[in-house]
């Protein structure tokens, strides 16, 4: 994580698998963070996951359940990537993770 995001991200929850999942806040707003199935999203907002005010979604994998299982040190570095967007007010730029 870069040190400008240090202050504003904060990671509450992060684990699981199938889905793994992350909730925290970004800037004072609340995220929340999923990778299941085949994809991966990040939403930003009062309600984060049913109305987010900024989100992200990526195809992970080709894979039926390849998602479901990342490891949870690529999570946060998606997490950091798209919190930074969102900090920028800019769409996330893709990952170079994927699994496709």
């Amino acid at each position: 994580m870069n040190d400008s995001l240090l202050d504003i991200l904060k990671i509450e929850m992060i684990g699981g698998n199938c889905p793994v999942q992350a909730e925290g806040t970004v800037n004072g707003q609340p995220f929340y963070f999923r990778a299941r199935g085949e994809h991966w999203s990040f939403g930003v907002g009062v309600d984060p996951i049913g109305d987010p005010a900024w989100y992200h979604q990526e195809r992970w994998s080709d894979e039926e359940f390849a998602a479901g299982w990342m490891d949870e040190a690529v999570a946060r570095r998606l997490i950091d990537r798209c919190a930074a967007a969102y900090m920028a007010d800019s769409p996330a730029p893709p990952s170079e993770e994927s699994k496709s």
